[in-house]
């Protein structure tokens, strides 16, 4: 059973990273639409494979900021690593003969701010690792019923605080709270999901649906048209949450159900997901410039082709460094 999980955690993995690349390629809005539940998944995903993490480093008596700076290492290094190296690449792809960013945008992207825009993901992953100790302890309260109201009242009074838009007069809020709050609680769904059988998954994946249908209906009764889910996205409130629970529940109920077999292809690109990303954004900025505006499958392709690519020629380097007792785990796709 648990290599099973494992396996069929994979698979949902490279599906989220595959529509998350999309959405930075593709401008159609019925795509955009569709896919718009990859970042939830892919911190459900997480929120699924930190339990093992979690009981390893309880069972082992580690102090948790072992586990913050393991989580550190994981996400941000590999991030300003490669930041240096776009930052660097980019001076070859001058625009108008001048360097294309300031240093304001550089210091942002490292910051994970309002440089690149790609790295936000980044950031969400980072906060959702260093609340996981917490979010751990508040899913062993026995009282399922207070765990429950808690949890409700929490993201009652977010909800309140974006209708107030709160989000927009503190800078704390808008990039941390505003991201803390409803990842968080996604982030333990994902450890919940650990002990929920298919059934429950479908339950699940239907209550959110019965909520995206209703609160699309009231923002349409309030707009005059169906409005994409995209719009509720920064910050995440529920008429984008409850589409991307529904949908990615109902793939937690189904892909529990298959029996999957491995695949290394598909193995390589989960443990990859990162650097295959991250590689991504290079390819995805410099491709326009190299080719001009292509067709948005055919540039899809050729981005996907290429960081899946470099990963692998990346850590088959790795792999020959470390026959000769050199090991650089930052750079491990």
């Amino acid at each position: 059973m648990e290599n099973n999980r494992t396996i069929y955690i994979d698979y949902l993995k490279v599906i989220g990273l595959l529509c998350i690349i999309l959405a930075h390629i593709t401008t159609d809005a019925n795509i955009l639409q569709i896919r718009n539940f990859d970042v939830p998944l892919m911190v459900i995903i997480s929120g699924f494979l930190a339990v093992d993490s979690l009981k390893r480093n309880l069972k082992q008596k580690r102090p948790f900021l072992r586990y913050y700076w393991k989580r550190i290492k994981r996400l941000l290094f590999p991030t300003w690593i490669f930041l240096i190296i776009f930052f660097i690449i980019m001076t070859f792809f001058p625009v108008n003969g001048m360097y294309p960013y300031d240093i304001n945008f550089i210091i942002n992207s490292f910051l994970l701010l309002d440089g690149i825009s790609y790295v936000w993901i980044i950031r969400i992953f980072l906060i959702c690792a260093l609340i996981t100790p917490v979010i751990y302890y508040f899913d062993k309260i026995e009282n399922d019923y207070i765990q429950f109201l808690v949890l409700v009242l929490i993201y009652i009074l977010y909800e309140i605080a974006i209708a107030l838009k709160i989000n927009e007069m503190n800078i704390i809020f808008e990039f941390i709270l505003a991201y803390i709050i409803p990842y968080g609680l996604i982030y333990l769904l994902g450890m919940i999901s650990t002990k929920t059988s298919p059934k429950a998954d479908s339950i699940i994946s239907a209550i959110y649906l019965i909520a995206f249908i209703i609160s699309g209906y009231l923002i349409y009764l309030s707009t005059g048209i169906f409005q994409p889910t995209q719009i509720m996205k920064y910050p995440p409130t529920i008429y984008y949450i409850s589409y991307a629970l529904f949908v990615s529940f109902l793939l937690l109920s189904i892909f529990k159900r298959i029996n999957l077999k491995e695949n290394r292809f598909i193995e390589f690109c989960s443990k990859s997901s990162l650097w295959i990303y991250l590689w991504h954004i290079l390819f995805l900025t410099i491709v326009p410039i190299l080719f001009g505006e292509l067709d948005w499958i055919l540039k899809y392709t050729i981005v996907l082709i290429c960081a899946v690519g470099l990963t692998y020629i990346q850590n088959k380097v790795l792999d020959l460094l470390e026959k000769k007792n050199i090991k650089i785990k930052v750079l491990r796709g």
